[in-house]
């Protein structure tokens, strides 16, 4: 097995033309010739096809292809990793978030990093996922670092609580509880309601719980993904719908009314999550850092 004729079919493979695929590893045309005609000699199949002038990859060359790219992609992450360690201050970092924070805080988050000059040399690559995918991609080791909600029976991640959002009842201001700046959980059950998807991830959950020890619990109206369509929906008071959702500034975009909830527990955190089967690199451990010093 000859690991460089692997790459090369890899990068080929890639591009999908021998020229672009030849300049790009800096080797002549007829050199990635050989090495794919070797390849193929060796395992006795054709892995490339003509298509016009590019070349596209055949049954075969799809099969190979579908591992040697993930092996290649866990070289690549190792490299990574070890390249970030060599340097206190300089590194490559994926930082995962829920929808929730894009809105407001993750943009201070990283213009107040990016203030400091001797974080220059440190980039944040910025993904956002639901819980779950954040956790799977921590596990993964796709993602350096999340803010999250908790997920129980995860022993390979470390969660630390970093933020609290408050909880609160949002109505239309031409609804019935508009007249209200704050309302008991009962207040809320005459009117249907707008539900974070499962998607989501725990929101809904924490939400739910609000109407432990009520009489009921209010009839769902839709389902939805993000606080912004939640808002344009509320304001047009379907239905005299309601929502609970974090309180957010952008929301007094709306035509809408915030309240307060009469609820000890009307509130969700937020936690720092890591994963702990692999060491944290220097850069990771800067910016794990700066997040809690941030939400202090």
């Amino acid at each position: 097995m000859n690991f460089n004729n692997l790459y090369y079919f890899s990068v080929l493979a890639s591009f999908q033309h021998y020229t672009k695929a030849a300049e790009y590893l800096c080797i002549t045309q007829p050199s990635l010739s050989h090495a794919i005609a070797s390849l193929e000699k060796e395992y006795g199949v054709k892995l490339f096809e003509k298509d016009g002038r590019n070349v596209k990859l055949s049954k075969y060359g799809k099969m190979l292809y579908s591992y040697i790219s993930k092996g290649f992609k866990e070289i690549e992450n190792g490299d990574r990793l070890l390249k970030q360690f060599a340097y206190n201050d300089a590194g490559y970092i994926d930082l995962s978030f829920l929808f929730v924070l894009g809105y407001q805080f993750v943009p201070q988050l990283i213009k107040s990093f990016n203030h400091h000059s001797e974080y220059k040399n440190i980039a944040i690559n910025l993904k956002q996922y639901n819980t779950q995918d954040s956790i799977n991609e921590l596990k993964s080791g796709n993602i350096d670092i999340s803010l999250c909600a908790y997920i129980s029976n995860e022993p390979k991640i470390t969660f630390l609580p970093v933020l609290k959002q408050e909880l609160i009842c949002i109505v239309s201001d031409q609804h019935p509880l508009a007249v209200y700046d704050s309302v008991e959980m009962e207040q809320l059950i005459p009117y249907p309601l707008i539900k974070y998807s499962e998607a989501v991830g725990e929101i809904q959950n924490v939400i739910d719980k609000l109407f432990d020890g009520c009489r009921d619990h209010p009839q769902t109206q839709s389902y939805l993904n993000e606080e912004i369509t939640i808002a344009g929906l509320i304001s047009t008071d379907i239905d005299h719908c309601i929502a609970i959702v974090p309180d957010l500034e952008l929301l007094d975009r709306y035509n809408i009314k915030k309240i307060k909830l009469n609820h000890p527990d009307a509130s969700r955190n937020i936690y720092l999550a890591t994963a702990n089967n692999r060491p944290m690199p220097n850069c990771v451990k800067l910016f794990y850092d700066f997040i809690k010093e941030f939400c202090q």
